[in-house]
């Protein structure tokens, strides 16, 4: 990148982590980060290097889950009946809000 300026981040090293870029270009350990993804960083890292250009990045970590976890969709669990349960109720309008600024139609979850 030309122009670009490192920029150093410190982090808790038990944490993981995860990095999205909102605008702009970002490079983390010579690897371009793509837009639209979130890329997950394990823990181990006490610091984080990116190279950047008028970059707005969202950088978000915490404790790992002590116990392995299920994700689909939009959905995060501890098992696949949890995820069943969570995909039910998103069916039924039940433990999940509604966002009121969206103006399109209510996205249904696919097919376990």
């Amino acid at each position: 990148m030309r122009d670009a300026e490192t920029v150093t981040l410190p982090l808790t090293a038990t944490f993981e982590h995860a990095i999205f870029v909102l605008s702009g270009d970002a490079v983390l350990d010579g690897q371009p980060l793509e837009g639209e993804t979130l890329h997950y960083l394990s823990p181990g890292r006490d610091q984080l290097q990116l190279k950047s250009r008028d970059a707005r990045i969202l950088l978000i970590g915490g404790e790992p889950f002590p116990e392995p976890i299920v994700m689909w969709w939009n959905f995060v669990g501890r098992t696949r009946e949890e995820i069943a349960q969570a995909r039910s109720d998103w069916a039924a309008h039940q433990r999940f809000g509604e966002v009121k600024s969206y103006q399109g139609p209510r996205i249904e979850a696919p097919e376990l």
